[in-house]
């Protein structure tokens, strides 16, 4: 079984606790199907949903693709989180606080050790911006308050070579560390600060955990803002600033995705709540998940120029794929030469908030976009939108949605999209897992199925019913189930198998819970008892063809003879007592 640091009563606690269709609706929307919910798997294209979610047993699988799991499971697939980060998403999320854990800090995990250097980092940023004029100066003509810089936690790494290497190092820190998280720079030998003389942004996880940092320099020298590389903590591309505070006061109206850290603060302080700022880099995927999971209406603010509508439209191309109906996306593009930071302290946050209301919907946008450079009164011009319209359509999920875009379509160019118009193979990135095939009925698998769904049934096992298993090929992860279950006979199906995650067979027993078993206790312990009947008699038909192979050979002793008479009565009575079952 997997060793975790978290107690594994919390963890059986957690997902009694969990809804895991709200947690998988929040980021693939859910229709009610009978007494489960389904969707188009989120893991790999298809057509015809066969991804279902069962609110009774509190597990997702996939009947395409074989993907299967808890809420702890899909969040460490979908979100890319560790083991540790799911279980902490998920107990934020229904209230529950993680338990610490007495582990010697010596045998600190390496990523825990990380991000405590970091938080070290944050720390010695946030003292030296106290200590330090020029950047205070800086701050406040940027009008920026103090409480608006404690709450993002803002700092100053010094104009000093080795200032924070010092300071960490004193405090326990290797170079080695330092470099792996990206607070230290090497060229040539020498080994320095990477920040220096610069306006410090510390970059939250959605835990709340300093993951890495934005540099915003106070002189010419360098580039104007700097970022953490790349680390074990760090992905830019997986991170929003500011996501961790616009989730604090409760789920948002709405996100507004601006391009910089200074507009996300500025904002904040001019009680414009909810702004992110994608960290530098182009809006990635997983970005634009982060932001679906939090609130359904994101709205873009980018530069009027031109590198700010480049930028607004490879959003709109990697936000596509996620617009099924309900979300909203709107763009809002800023007069020439301003940011929301310029922008909000010229007008006002009211005035601010009324353009925003203006913004443009992502459909008017996107269309308006593809009509540039065309002659849409001519054959040509409505033939070149369908062809430049086709793929980036075809990224759409089936719904309403794409259907109202194929209706707009359809009403520009008199053309309606049909299959050959529109190449998905090329369009969606997600691979197919075509290795995939759903394991054959056996009587063992079927007393597994039985069992993973109702670990209590476990304690109608004697020891006759358990060599009866073990008399059978491959016996031995039933009979550690078995086991298992006799130990914990009131463990929930979903934690059962979070406890199996790493066994050899979680794989099977994950399908096992997708097999339907009676209804009613009554049902499920006349099939556990027909099972095992089935087992006794495949046990006894296997001893007496031995016996009878034995006899026509070389013959049998008394004692086989004995023995082959008894093994044909016990059948007999077997098959009598199946007989009366299905009579």
């Amino acid at each position: 079984m997997p060793v975790s640091r978290i107690p594994e009563s919390f963890i059986d606690d957690l997902l009694e606790r969990v809804d895991i269709v709200q947690t998988i609706h929040q980021r693939v929307p859910l229709k009610p199907a009978g007494r489960e919910y389904q969707a188009c798997c989120p893991f790999h294209d298809e057509k015809t949903p066969s991804f279902t979610v069962s609110p009774q047993k509190q597990f997702y699988h996939c009947f395409g693709c074989g993907k299967h799991g808890s809420a702890i499971g899909f969040l460490m697939e979908y979100d890319g989180l560790a083991f540790t980060d799911a279980i902490a998403e998920l107990a934020q999320a229904v209230g529950m606080t993680v338990p610490e854990t007495n582990i010697n800090p010596e045998r600190t995990g390496k990523l825990e050790q990380m991000f405590d250097w970091m938080q070290s980092a944050a720390s010695f940023f946030q003292i030296n911006l106290k200590q330090h004029q020029p950047p205070q100066a800086y701050l406040r003509d940027r009008g920026l308050t103090g409480e608006i810089c404690a709450q993002f936690k803002m700092g100053y790494a010094p104009d000093a070579w080795q200032a924070l290497s010092d300071h960490l190092t004193q405090q326990g820190a290797t170079q080695k560390q330092l470099m792996d998280i990206g607070l230290l720079a090497e060229n040539e030998g020498r080994i320095y600060d990477k920040f220096r003389d610069r306006i410090m942004f510390p970059i939250l996880d959605r835990r709340g955990r300093v993951c890495g940092f934005g540099g915003r320099a106070m002189s010419d020298r360098g580039p104007k803002y700097l970022n953490s590389p790349e680390t074990p903590v760090f992905h830019k591309g997986r991170e929003l600033y500011g996501l961790f505070q616009a989730r604090q006061g409760g789920k948002p109206e709405q996100l507004l995705l601006v391009e910089g850290y200074m507009d996300v603060v500025a904002l904040s302080q001019f009680g414009i709540e909810g702004a992110v700022a994608a960290l530098g880099t182009a809006t990635t995927e997983h970005q634009v998940r982060l932001l679906f999971q939090t609130c359904d209406n994101v709205v873009c603010c980018f530069d009027g120029d031109r590198a700010g509508r480049q930028a607004a439209w490879k959003a709109l191309q990697v936000m596509l794929p996620q617009l099924v109906a309900g979300r909203q996306v709107r763009f809002l593009f800023l007069p020439q030469g301003e940011d929301p930071d310029s922008l909000v302290r010229k007008t006002s946050a009211q005035v601010f908030l009324e353009q925003v209301a203006q913004a443009e919907p992502l459909s008017a946008f996107l269309f308006r976009h593809l009509q540039e450079g065309l002659e849409m009164s001519s054959a040509e011009g409505r033939a070149s939108l369908v062809a430049r319209a086709a793929p980036l359509l075809g990224q759409l999920p089936a719904g309403a949605y794409r259907d109202l875009l194929h209706d707009e379509l359809e009403n520009l160019t008199r053309h309606r999209l049909k299959v050959g118009d529109v190449d998905l193979k090329s369009s969606r990135q997600r691979q197919t897992n075509t290795h995939y095939r759903p394991v054959g009925k056996t009587l063992l698998r079927q007393l597994a199925a039985l069992l993973v769904q109702q670990p209590k049934l476990a304690e109608q096992l004697d020891q006759h019913a358990t060599e009866i298993v073990r008399s059978q090929k491959n016996a031995a992860p039933v009979l550690e189930l078995i086991d298992f279950c006799q130990q914990s006979p009131q463990i929930s199906t979903v934690a059962l198998l979070e406890r199996w995650r790493e066994h050899a067979a979680a794989g099977l027993l994950a399908e096992l819970v997708t097999w339907r078993i009676p209804d009613t206790d009554s049902g499920q312990q006349q099939e556990l008892a027909h099972v095992l009947q089935r087992l006794h008699a495949e046990q006894l038909s296997a001893r007496i063809d031995t016996l009878t192979a034995t006899q026509q050979q070389t013959g049998l002793s008394a004692e086989q003879k004995l023995e082959l008479r008894e093994l044909l009565a016990a059948k007999q009575q077997v098959q009598n007592l199946q007989n009366q079952g299905s009579a």
